[in-house]
């Protein structure tokens, strides 16, 4: 920048001003002035606000709430800042930058990575690669290649080095478009590659089996929390101490879990051959579901997910254990369960609605959905014994045995002759309700996505237009 002075002013006149400018701070002085820090602003006003995108597994309206790794990260955010935030869902992401440069917004959360930034940031919340995904076909030799961008400003430094690593001959960045919609175009051929962060990928990959991803040959990036170019450094600050103690405490592995957990277990084969057992086997079952569901209190799609898993939603299933039907049900828990026909959908259906249900209530109060879900599935498979003994060994080796993520990376050594002879339930494949929780999270995820429920139409409040410019974050003179 270049600073054009258009006179020298003469000594005579710099004493004056700088008289002027004497009496004027004595003046302030004696009357009294009160600077505000950023922080004291958003503290005065009563609210932080907040940009963030809308998409699936970031910030996505469900059931009666909204659900995502950036949603669940800044509900932790407003409970230890101990302050109300205000979130805009935004769609398109110039609106979001835009909304931080004028100071409309306190902060934002893009969901895409940074490999360096001009704009003040967080210290790094999670880090992934970015790549590119395409339908794996080759292309004709004379087509012009497309390369489709969903982050502009995030991923500037990426697009030359892409178009430079690749055969593409443009990049084409459309304001608004979310990830899938990305990936729709792409199905469509009107694009022939996205270029996207790996994380966004695996959150929609269950919905795209058919897409391939591929890593650039870059350096891995981080997720941050942006702030703007003007931030003074007080609300950083407080951010970065909070992300500190989330990083310690272990707590974003596990909402990093909630969401990637299931997809980072994905399938393709198995991925496709449930989509079409959803609509050939599915309908005949689903009053079912939705009856035994509603009577234990459960989600009929999760119920459907455990059978799935079980049977694939055959009737007449059974393996050489003697576990038989719809649900996979033993003669003990038949008859614990009061069915006389396991063979019999709606009778099998019933037992497992009211097994699950019994083993949820069983797991320590100290657990909270969603790992008190995720405990009740392991216990479905390995039994509830083994699962405990699980956690004892999670506790002894320093890890909190209250927590699926922890939980699931000890399970495997309840078969491990260092371990299961000094357990109370001894030996247990513990490797295999690990695999088996994972699919049907898998499963259970792509069931709300096509079976959705009325009140999952939640809109929530978007950043449509930018708000007015009136969260300054200047310090202010009063």
């Amino acid at each position: 920048m270049r600073f054009i002075q258009p006179y020298r002013s003469n000594k005579l006149a710099k004493i004056f001003f700088s008289i002027i400018a004497s009496i004027g701070f004595v003046f302030l002085i004696g009357y009294g002035f009160k600077w505000h820090d950023h922080w004291q602003q958003i503290e005065r006003r009563g609210a932080l606000v907040v940009a963030v995108r809308e998409s699936e597994g970031i910030y996505w309206p469900t059931g009666q709430s909204f659900t995502g790794l950036e949603h669940d990260l800044l509900n932790e955010l407003e409970r230890h800042l101990d302050i109300p935030i205000q979130i805009f869902a935004v769609r398109d992401l110039d609106d979001l930058y835009r909304s931080l440069e004028v100071g409309a917004v306190d902060m934002a959360l893009p969901g895409t990575s940074i490999l360096s930034s001009d704009w003040p940031v967080s210290i790094p919340y999670a880090t992934t690669t970015v790549g590119l995904v395409s339908t794996g076909t080759d292309l004709p030799a004379q087509q012009e290649r497309r390369l489709g961008i969903l982050d502009s400003i995030s991923h500037s430094d990426v697009i030359p080095e892409a178009l430079k690593q690749t055969a593409f001959d443009s990049a084409i960045y459309e304001h608004g478009r979310l990830s899938a919609e990305l990936f729709t175009l792409l199905e469509m051929g009107d694009i022939e590659t996205v270029l996207i962060d790996k994380r966004d990928f695996t959150l929609q990959q269950s919905a795209f089996p058919t897409l391939q991803f591929s890593n650039l040959d870059l350096p891995e990036r981080s997720l941050n929390i942006y702030f703007s170019p003007s931030e003074d450094g007080t609300l950083i600050n407080r951010v970065n101490e909070v992300l500190q103690l989330f990083q310690q405490s272990g707590l974003i592995a596990q909402i990093t879990d909630r969401y990637l957990g299931s997809a980072l277990e994905f399938d393709y084969v198995d991925n496709l051959t449930f989509e079409k057992h959803m609509r050939s086997r599915l309908p005949n079952y689903t009053e079912l579901f939705q009856k035994y569901a509603d009577i234990y209190q459960m989600d009929w799609r999760l119920l459907a997910a455990i059978a799935y898993q079980e049977s694939h939603w055959r009737p007449n299933a059974r393996s050489p254990t003697g576990v038989r039907g719809m649900m996979m049900i033993t003669l003990t828990t038949a008859e614990e369960m009061g069915i006389t026909n396991r063979l019999d959908p709606e009778q099998s259906v019933l037992a497992g609605a009211k097994y699950f249900s019994s083993l949820k209530q069983r797991v320590v109060p100290e657990i909270k959905d969603p790992d008190r879900t995720w405990f009740a599935l392991a216990s479905y498979n390995v039994g509830a014994g083994h699962l405990e003994d699980a956690r004892k060994i999670t506790e002894l080796l320093k890890d909190d045995p209250n927590r699926w993520v922890d939980v699931r990376k000890h399970l495997p050594k309840l078969a491990l002759k260092d371990y299961y002879p000094w357990t109370k339930y001894g030996y247990a494949r513990g490797a295999e309700p690990v695999v088996y929780v994972a699919n049907i999270r898998r499963f259970y995820e792509k069931l709300k996505m096509e079976y959705p429920t009325s009140e999952e139409l939640l809109e929530p409040d978007r950043l449509d237009q930018l708000p007015d410019s009136a969260i300054p974050i200047f310090p202010l003179l009063q």
